[in-house]
């Protein structure tokens, strides 16, 4: 029991360090957006900081109901856990989202005529934000989904458990298509669920190749940052 516990402290989802890591990592991207907006005296990158904040949600409520559920249950804390764990498939999406993020690095910077705009400097703080906020998301999709796993690896068995976080995967992708493309935000579910769903069936009725291609990407995608990030944890638990 005790050396359990002792790999529990290990875990890398749960380590401060790491947890300290992904936080200097958003202060960095903070601050390069920063620069970059006073640097061309426009808004480039503003949105970063709300998209960036979003990301986190789905870590912060998986890492509650962790923490709740590893302590003693009751029937008070099932009651919190429910509507935890609906917010947090609900919000889940806006981690992986933030891999999409990388488009913004070209779109600021288009190719005019014969100009070279790699040359440009400013092109590659974007590309490196772009890329270190893609990171981010990934890493606090994946650690935010393993957290859950653990969770549900005390309650199912674990065919079942691959079961469902394939399928939370699968709905994380779409969601992350969701936003991207329809452009619907996560609290969006409730307000306009129908909505959101008739979009969907409209692009599937039109034939857009790109939902489910798209979709396959992200899926993949995250399923290799799961699987990465898994046998890091793994690894890390047995020293």
């Amino acid at each position: 029991m005790e050396s359990n516990e002792m790999n529990d402290n290990k875990h890398p989802v749960q380590d401060f360090r790491f947890i300290l890591t992904l936080l200097m990592v958003t202060l960095c991207c903070l601050g390069v957006a920063m620069y970059l907006r006073l640097k061309s005296d426009t808004n480039m990158y503003q949105f970063l900081t709300w998209d960036i904040f979003l990301a986190w949600v789905p870590y912060i409520i998986s890492s509650c109901i962790r923490y709740t559920f590893n302590k003693k249950v009751t029937k008070l804390s099932l009651i919190w856990i429910v509507p935890m764990s609906a917010g947090w498939l609900f919000f889940l999406p806006n981690s992986a989202y933030l891999f999409t993020e990388i488009l913004h690095s070209f779109r600021y910077f288009d190719n005019q005529g014969e100009a070279q705009f790699w040359i440009n400097i400013d092109f590659w703080y974007s590309l490196t934000l772009t890329f270190a906020v893609a990171i981010l998301g990934l890493l606090l999709s994946t650690c935010s989904i393993i957290q859950i796993h653990d969770v549900l690896n005390k309650l199912f068995s674990k065919y079942i458990n691959m079961m469902v976080v394939g399928v939370i995967l699968l709905l994380s992708s779409l969601g992350v298509y969701i936003g991207r493309f329809n452009r619907w935000n996560s609290w969006d579910v409730l307000s306009k669920p129908w909505e959101i769903v008739m979009d969907i069936v409209n692009d599937f009725i039109a034939r857009n190749d790109i939902v489910i291609e798209f979709v396959a990407i992200v899926f993949v995608i995250q399923i290799f940052a799961y699987v990465i990030v898994s046998l890091l944890t793994a690894r890390s638990s047995k020293e």
